[in-house]
């Protein structure tokens, strides 16, 4: 590793996602880029990463989060409280690290009072998914506000001797940013680039405001991968790769393929959010379903911005039906 280029530190999760990743430039000044999640394990394998390079959480100066879901963002409360690092996020952002608890309660009440329902998913899978959501907040440690600082889209950051451009990422989380360094053609990418396309996870919208569709954003983001000069994509999750044309395409045409047996469901009569994961993941439990969901929720996002395929609300329910001049193929 050199003074350019990020160490990768890979800490446990929870979660089925496995490990996530932080990255560790440790000159000119240690920078931590995301922390993991707060739980004993997680800040155990963090402390022994820094040991191996010489470092404690004390010698940090710097937290850079991506974006502030919990597997990127639980432990910097922590690492705060033992060193003098500031921890910094996108402006937009901010308010999930100050208010992390009272943001993620509007989040299941919207999951309980109209996204779930609308799903028709059965009551006690529904309780289960708000269990989960629940428990996130165990996740989470807070952040002390006058450790916050904030940068902006039009910002360069610099860690590692090099400055990075911030690119906001949109698809998997709205609050996403990715940064790229141009001369070393390096992009840490968060969940916006991975070894396979991450779930784009359905967000309650700001009051009076329509959901924001994930996957045709996540599609959006991919345009503007498309048109950097990337060597090296340090990812959120899994290891450091150096194809990401490569990576793009392959998830281009999963998608498109996928896209493809969402609207063959169509065709067959299945019309809700439930039915429609049910015959799309036959192959896994029920109870493993709920990621799934998230896509089929993205496709048809997809297909509507297109013009193949109408919502319609009955009876609370969702209803997804073909429109009369867009065929299946």
């Amino acid at each position: 590793m050199t003074m350019n280029q990020p160490l990768r530190i890979e800490l446990p999760t929870p979660y089925a996602v496995g490990t996530v990743n932080c990255y560790l430039f440790t000159s000119p000044d240690p920078v931590l880029i995301d922390t993991g999640v707060r739980s004993d394990e997680s800040r155990a394998a963090l402390v022994a990463a820094l040991a191996r390079q010489g470092l404690a959480s004390a010698d940090l100066q710097r937290i850079i989060i991506t974006h502030p879901h919990e597997d990127h963002c639980g432990l910097a409360g922590w690492l705060a409280d033992h060193s003098q690092a500031t921890v910094w996020i996108w402006e937009e952002g901010v308010d999930w690290l100050l208010h992390f608890p009272e943001r993620l309660a509007e989040r299941v009440a919207y999951y309980r009072d109209i996204f779930l329902p609308g799903t028709a998913m059965p009551v006690a899978m529904q309780t289960a998914v708000l269990t989960y959501f629940e428990q996130l907040k165990a996740s989470y440690g807070p952040v002390p506000a006058d450790r916050i600082r904030t940068f902006s889209l039009a910002d360069t950051l610099c860690f590692g001797g090099l400055h990075w451009q911030i690119l906001h990422m949109p698809g998997h989380a709205h609050h996403q940013t990715c940064f790229y360094q141009p001369d070393s053609r390096q992009l840490i990418s968060a969940d916006m680039l991975l070894h396979r396309a991450p779930t784009p996870v359905v967000e309650n919208p700001p009051p009076g405001l329509p959901r924001q569709p994930g996957l045709p954003l996540f599609m959006q983001s991919l345009d503007v991968l498309e048109g950097l000069a990337i060597d090296s994509v340090y990812p959120g999750h899994g290891p450091i790769f150096h194809d990401p044309a490569e990576k793009i395409a392959q998830q281009r045409k999963r998608i498109e393929r996928r896209k493809q047996h969402c609207l063959q469901a169509l065709a067959e009569g299945h019309q809700t959010l439930v039915e429609l994961t049910d015959h799309l993941y036959a192959q896994r439990a029920p109870a493993l379903r709920f990621a799934g969901l998230w896509m089929i929720v993205g496709y048809l996002d997809l297909l509507q911005t297109e013009g193949r395929v109408q919502e319609t609300e009955i009876d609370g329910v969702w209803h997804y039906v073909l429109t009369n001049n867009h065929p299946t193929s």
